[in-house]
């Protein structure tokens, strides 16, 4: 009997849980945490689930979110592909002539994006290549950082208190307006906010809140883990700001708490320059007898791009002063080539059809990088990822200026 695809609703859930978990759990005990996630998980609506079934049993699985990410200042629909899964009896038994299953899934979750007309496809990968086949590129790296308590920065931490049942809506407000004046981050509704909330009783949740009817400058949930070597290292786990003052204030309330934790680990964006805000700015390249941050850069985000002309009109925020035009190619994994004349004025880009000849050509992959800001198209020319003339290079290096793609979002 042939594999078979079914979006599956609410009714179902529990057969995905239990698809999920032959797939990752490392026990079948697991299976209970599997249900409570599935059933929790506000960003999930029925028919976001895909099963994928042999003579009737299901096989492997994937989860197809509606989500919005803002790119340069406007807004994308977006899906977040999530929980893309082979059971472990079934694994890679794929051919040159039969793709396996994994491969068929993705497929048709991208199928899927494209008949509810989103125009890009995100993901947060267990294996870049494996993703790349699909088109996509990596477009958010990070900084890990872990920091000796004592080299935060101390000063004034006024306005930073608990959390308390009602900030919830001027916390919304605060973490969407870091989204919009960022990169690729993901808009956070009301209810996945007081579905998280709920999680937040295994550590502390602050926010920086100096007027009770006021805005909410910036906010951290923190939680408590012991080393190795018995001391306790503060983990940061969820952050935001409005701007540098609001994260300074974060960093020093951090920071005062240097008698009870060794240690600070958080993640930041590439272009965060936190090392300037240390005590001691060294991030060693040699071994060092004094206190010093450790940093290590990390890949997470995957991004397609599936419809060209809405993904780039999206945008709103390119800089004014740039103008110019250009013939894309794109190349698709599927064998076609997208080809289309981008115009560049006023901070917007207008995208229409064409068949001349295209003065930039690039895979899809790298595409994804240069059309969401985390790899300048220059960058990509000089090192044999794309192809293009010197004006269109110039003009599409404007998808670069500003924020470099990062989200406080998981999926």
């Amino acid at each position: 009997m042939p594999l078979t695809f079914r979006w599956v609703e609410d009714d179902e859930r529990d057969r995905v849980a239990v698809t999920r978990m032959r797939a990752y759990a490392p026990a079948s005990k697991d299976l209970p945490r599997f249900q409570e996630r599935i059933r929790t998980d506000p960003r999930v609506k029925a028919g976001d689930f895909l099963l994928a079934e042999l003579d009737g049993e299901p096989v492997g699985t994937s989860t197809s979110l509606s989500l919005t990410t803002w790119v340069r200042g406007g807004a994308a629909w977006c899906q977040g592909v999530a929980y893309v899964g082979t059971i472990r009896s079934h694994r890679r038994g794929g051919s040159a002539d039969q793709p396996g299953i994994a491969t068929r899934i993705m497929n048709e979750t991208l199928r899927r994006a494209r008949e509810r007309n989103q125009s890009v496809s995100a993901l947060m990968p267990f294996r870049n290549s494996f993703y790349e086949r699909f088109g996509y590129g990596v477009v958010e790296r990070r900084h890990d950082w872990v920091i000796p308590t004592p080299l935060l920065p101390a000063g004034d931490t006024d306005g930073l208190r608990h959390y308390r049942s009602t900030d919830l809506e001027a916390l919304a407000v605060c973490r969407q307006k870091q989204v919009c004046r960022g990169q690729c981050d993901i808009k956070r509704t009301k209810e996945s906010w007081i579905n998280l909330i709920g999680q937040f009783e295994d550590g502390h949740f602050f926010v920086d809140r100096p007027e009770s009817n006021g805005p909410i400058r910036g906010y951290v949930y923190f939680e408590t883990v012991v080393r190795p070597d018995g001391r306790w290292q503060l983990v940061v786990e969820e952050l935001g700001y409005e701007d540098a003052p609001a994260l300074l204030r974060i960093l020093r309330m951090l920071g005062s708490l240097k008698d009870q934790y060794a240690t600070c680990h958080m993640l930041l964006p590439v272009d965060l320059p936190l090392q300037r805000l240390l005590k001691e700015s060294q991030v060693p390249h040699r071994i060092v007898p004094h206190a010093a941050a450790e940093c290590r850069m990390q890949t997470r985000m995957m991004m397609r791009i599936l419809d060209h002309k809405a993904f780039l009109e999206s945008m709103v925020a390119l800089p004014p002063d740039q103008r110019g035009r250009a013939v894309v190619a794109v190349h698709e994994v599927e064998g076609d080539t997208g080809k289309f004349l981008v115009d560049l004025a006023d901070g917007r880009m207008t995208v229409t059809p064409s068949d001349q000849s295209p003065q930039f050509e690039c895979n899809s992959a790298t595409w994804a990088s240069i059309a969401c800001g985390e790899t300048p198209a220059s960058q990509a020319v000089r090192y044999g990822l794309a192809t293009g003339s010197t004006g269109a290079v110039g003009m599409l290096d404007a998808l670069a200026v500003g924020p470099m793609p990062f989200t406080s979002e998981a999926f």
